[in-house]
């Protein structure tokens, strides 16, 4: 069971980068490249081993901290110290680690690129002679009044610099969105213009805490509607015209809103 443990122990600090060890203090991964350090504390933040011993090994907690036991026991050397293999070694202070460990950590050395040889200088010197013949045939061609992409004309050239005219930034008015008419509803009014119905107060209480018209969640009336549910009224008048007319206004800033007669 030894040889478990220390591969748990490997696991969580490759796959998690810390570990807890009861009894004994905790593992931690840091820095480029990586490595691990030791602090007495065990720390509440790191994975403790015994959670991924009873984890792994599909057994309950106690059995998982007996086994645990063991392999410290069995870890623990004379002078002290504590060794997981192929982890490393932990002194009170210190921690020093395997190179398999090291390795899974911070992966192979990567060898360093040689340079390529130095090539002969042969080369050189057929690149100054094409680049001497490039420059005869240049000299050649400006002398005949010829340009590599067209013939040049003798005439000068004037080029006209067109202006274009200058356009006048438009802007828009601003259009400041309507504000919602706020009256105040009141019970015993023919005509309600509702803006929610529910089978709950809370809810009705909760749409007119949400404020859907804009008027503030104070000028919202919950009221009793037939068969036991609970209407939030947002207007409410005797004129029929009226509330016709204000449930048009109240429908360009939220469409579900109808009138209610009683």
């Amino acid at each position: 069971m030894s040889n478990a443990v220390n591969k748990l122990i490997f696991n969580c600090l490759v796959q998690y980068g810390n570990v807890a060890l009861p009894e004994v203090g905790s593992l931690r991964v840091e820095g480029t490249p990586k490595y691990v350090f030791f602090s007495e504390e065990v720390s509440e933040n790191h994975i403790l081993i015994t959670d991924i011993i009873a984890e792994q090994g599909n057994v309950p907690t106690e059995e998982a901290k007996a086994l645990y036991n063991d392999w410290l026991l069995a870890a623990r050397q004379e002078d002290g110290s504590i060794v997981a293999e192929g982890v490393g070694t932990i002194t009170p202070r210190n921690f020093d680690i395997d190179d398999e460990l090291h390795r899974a950590l911070n992966g192979s050395d990567i060898p360093v690129a040689s340079l390529p040889k130095r090539c002969s200088c042969g080369w050189i010197w057929w690149l100054v002679a094409i680049l001497a013949a490039l420059g005869v045939a240049l000299y050649i061609m400006g002398e005949k009044g010829c340009c590599l992409t067209k013939c040049c004309t003798s005439e000068e050239v004037v080029v006209e610099e067109v202006v274009a005219p200058a356009v006048e930034e438009v802007v828009a008015p601003v259009v400041e969105p309507a504000k919602p008419v706020v009256n105040t509803p009141t019970e015993g009014k023919r005509y309600n213009v509702m803006v929610g119905v529910f089978t709950i107060k809370y809810n009705a209480r909760a749409c007119a805490k949400q404020d859907p018209l804009g008027i503030g969640k104070e000028n919202y009336l919950i009221t009793p509607y037939p068969n036991g549910l609970w209407a939030v009224v947002a207007y409410s008048t005797d004129s029929p015209a009226k509330a016709e007319a204000m449930r048009k206004e109240y429908r360009k800033l939220q469409k579900d809103v109808w009138v209610w007669k009683r």
